[in-house]
């Protein structure tokens, strides 16, 4: 920010040299922190009943510290936001009326005077929108343009992308290319600048000839940027209202003869720069092999055109092309998931550099359950019982929900040609490809196929990655309920194996099991090496389902009292209660505890000691089971304490290394120093760690599993708490551990669950059995990220 202060100075004094007034060109908001702007979720799916599909949700987060706008592009009116600016942090609901099929973008922007710093896009379909391929796509490039500009057909800037650009030319009469008038930067999405073809004297066309299609592009969407701009003589201003009357667009599948084609605008032309976003969705009444597109303006030395796109869409107004010369059969070459597993190495690598391929399979993911990992589509073998016949589609472009797909969907899958990649990732049988690419198309083939699980043993669940299992007579290590931790430890055969259950998963949120011998079903899988089992739904796990009195969690927990004692009040959420009450033991001396209804009231004296006080609370239910709280009281102190403490959200206390915003994050371990004392931080698979912003406030994010930061070590003293500070909009599941340098958890260290329950953001670790001088570890023991605005240490 030094430069900009200074240019404060530089127009301040140019202010009183020249008494002219000037506008600054810094930021203006009145804070020095750089601008940020970040928005999660980018896409929202919902269907035609106007609700959100499953896996997807109604609302987004903008995550800024600067006055932001939320503006829904091309004039999409179906697109109802709960608030279209604002400033700071902030949820944006989403509203869509039913029985729409389409597509819109919001864009979300943050600026100065001087004009947009930053913007972020969130897509939203509803309906059944078909997967995009883009066919042809074209900017007009960014090569320097001379005087005299040159025409298209001698142009050689061109960067015409997509499948069927392979034979494209360009022709037409008194259309040049410019960089000439109005740029169109930020008027829509994908606006390039600043290269534009301009229209000029009469008969002005400019045409685009031989575009490749196959035999199944017949549903397509055409979309364009232009502008009007013309100044009447003896008119004082130019006329910038776009009349489609006057340039047309047309269709030929020979260059010859030509079909106009309607299409729809926004309303760009009303306000600078007077740039449109054109739309045309239309159907092919016969396949061609070729498309021809032709723009042809009416009005002289006054229309330009910009950002060409044609893709695949859902169709529309049925256009004839008359005798077409159909597509040559696309080649592709079938392939099976066996044979895309053996050619899987630890490195990306083509699946065909040549030919497209394609398989049939059915799909094991159950999104209605919400077990299932985003952008993973589980795929196998139909019908197999045999090892390796199971494969993880790996993207956003093959997202189960996106593709409004569950378990049982028949599909059939196209892997492109030199995009589509297969790799062994952490053990993981994966074809995955380049997130801007269109690598593979997904299209469902039927519904509501049976899957007969296949029956294994538990030491077979790598094998059998990707395909439906039973492993019979398994055991749970201990009753427990589903969602309460990502994975439960079961055993067969001697053997034992994770279950993994999201937490937010529908189907089983709050459904406690018992501790019996049953069977179990779900998908086998991998994570980072290790083999788990994925239930789909409760009749997966059906033989484990308890009707007994079951508490299911209580909250907060655990507690934590000052030296001088207070009272806490627990909340005790029970499954299946009856007429069963509950009851509580294990307190003693300064601690003690009272039952009323499902409520039970810690209350703490006074603790007079140096050293604390560690309890554990036990809460029963009669017929039921135990669940035990940690309880402690810290000590009076020694009298001879060091505290280091460190505000995170004070942008000063900040090393100027640390790595700032998600873009620069690290994982590898790297030691700064916070108030003088050193910090190790580490992060790990799936994240790592940065400082993070909202509103102008600083904090740390650092995740996922694995991750850690090292604390000092203060000579001749040992540690004895820990007490972390975490803020709202966290995660409510991660798992927060004090651990030593194996990373063991040490007495007093239980990882705890940062819930935020009745808003509690503190979370407090009274250590014993601590060593002097030796360094201690926050760590994350959970597939979650920990977020933190301050730490108080506290050794002896």
């Amino acid at each position: 920010m030094k430069n900009l202060n200074f240019l404060k100075l530089f127009f301040g004094t140019m202010l009183l040299i020249a008494t002219t007034a000037f506008v600054s060109c810094v930021d203006d908001n009145d804070d020095t922190e750089a601008p940020y702007l970040e928005v999660s979720p980018t896409n929202l799916i919902f269907t035609t009943d106007g609700t959100p599909a499953e896996g997807s949700q109604s609302s987004f987060e903008i995550s800024t510290n600067r006055h932001w706008t939320a503006t829904v592009k091309d004039d999409k009116s179906w697109v109802t936001l709960s608030a279209t600016e604002g400033d700071g942090s902030a949820t944006i609901q989403v509203s869509i009326p039913e029985n729409i099929t389409d597509e819109a973008s919001v864009e979300i922007q943050i600026s100065n005077k001087v004009g947009p710093l930053m913007t972020e896009t969130v897509k939203i379909k509803s309906g059944n929108i078909a997967p995009v391929e883009v066919i042809y796509h074209e900017t007009v490039g960014t090569t320097t343009i001379t005087d005299p500009p040159t025409y298209v057909d001698a142009y050689q800037g061109w960067t015409k992308t997509g499948m069927g650009v392979a034979d494209v030319t360009y022709s037409g009469q008194k259309a040049t290319v410019r960089a000439s008038g109005l740029s169109n930067a930020n008027a829509y999405e994908g606006a390039s600048g600043p290269n534009v073809v301009f229209f000029g004297t009469l008969p002005a066309d400019f045409q685009i000839n031989n575009i490749t299609l196959n035999a199944e592009q017949t549903n397509l969407r055409l979309t364009f940027g232009a502008s009007y701009s013309y100044k009447p003589e003896g008119a004082t201003e130019y006329d910038n209202t776009f009349d489609p009357s006057k340039f047309i667009l047309s269709l030929s599948a020979d260059g010859t003869n030509w079909v106009p084609v309607n299409y729809t605008k926004n309303n760009g032309d009303e306000k600078s720069p007077y740039w449109i976003f054109a739309t045309s969705n239309f159907t092919l009444k016969q396949a061609s092999a070729k498309l021809y597109i032709k723009f042809t303006a009416l009005a002289a030395s006054a229309f330009r055109l910009d950002d060409i796109t044609l893709s695949t869409g859902n169709g529309g107004q049925e256009i004839d092309l008359g005798n077409v010369t159909p597509p040559e059969p696309t080649e592709t070459k079938p392939i099976t998931i066996p044979e895309l597993i053996g050619m899987m190495t630890t490195t990306q690598t083509p699946v065909d550099a040549t030919f497209d391929r394609t398989f049939e399979a059915i799909v094991q993911s159950n999104t209605e359950g919400g077990n299932y990992t985003v952008n993973n589509l589980v795929l196998a073998t139909e019908g197999a019982t045999t090892a390796g016949n199971g494969i993880t589609l790996f993207g956003s472009q093959v997202d189960p929900a996106a593709l409004q797909l569950t378990q049982g969907d028949k599909v059939k899958v196209t892997l492109y040609k030199g995009l589509a990649k297969t790799v062994n990732y952490n053990g993981m049988y994966e074809v995955t490809g380049s997130k801007d690419d269109n690598w593979a198309k997904v299209e469902k083939l039927s519904s509501a196929t049976t899957i007969t699980p296949t029956i294994i043993t538990a030491d077979k669940l790598a094998a059998f990655q990707g395909m439906t299992v039973t492993i019979k007579n398994a055991t749970p290590e201990s009753a427990g309920v589903w969602g309460s931790a990502d994975t439960h430890t079961f055993t067969a055969g001697g053997v034992n194996f994770a279950v993994f259950c999201k937490e937010d998963s529908p189907a089983f949120a709050n459904r406690p099991f018992v501790k019996t011998e049953s069977d179990i079903t779900g998908l086998a899988a991998v994570y980072k090496n290790n083999s788990q089992l994925v239930p789909r739904n409760l009749q997966d796990v059906i033989g484990f389902n308890s009707t007994d009195p079951t508490i299911i969690s209580v909250t907060p927990s655990p507690v934590s009292f000052p030296a001088t004692g207070g009272t806490q009040i627990l909340t005790v959420e029970i499954a299946n209660q009856g007429s069963n009450t509950i009851s509580t033991e294990g307190l003693s001396d300064i601690l003690s505890s009272e039952v009323d209804g499902n409520k039970v009231t810690v209350i703490a004296k006074a603790n007079n000691s140096t050293n604390p006080v560690n309890q554990t609370l036990s809460i029963s239910l009669t017929n039921g089971n135990t669940v035990t709280v940690p309880v402690s009281v810290s000590g009076q102190g020694s009298g001879n304490q060091t505290v280091l403490t460190v505000d995170l959200t004070v942008p000063d206390n900040y090393p100027s290394t640390f790595p700032k915003l998600s873009a620069n994050k690290k994982v590898e371990a790297a030691t700064f120093s916070f108030g003088g004392h050193d910090y190790v931080f580490a992060g790990s698979t799936g994240n790592g760690y940065y400082q993070a912003m909202n509103s102008n406030i600083p904090y740390i994010i650092n995740g996922k599993q694995g991750a850690y930061i090292e604390l000092p070590a203060i000579a001749d003293k040992k540690l004895t708490k820990v007490t972390v500070t975490t803020r709202s909009g966290a995660s409510v599941a991660v798992m927060v551990a004090i651990v030593d340098g194996s990373n063991t958890e040490v007495a007093g260290g239980k990882a705890i669950k940062w819930d935020q329950a009745e808003g509690n953001m503190d979370y407090t670790y009274n250590l014993t059995g601590t060593a002097v001088n030796t360094k201690y570890r926050i760590y994350i023991s959970s597939t979650h990220n920990a977020q933190f605005t301050k730490w108080e240490l506290t050794y002896e």
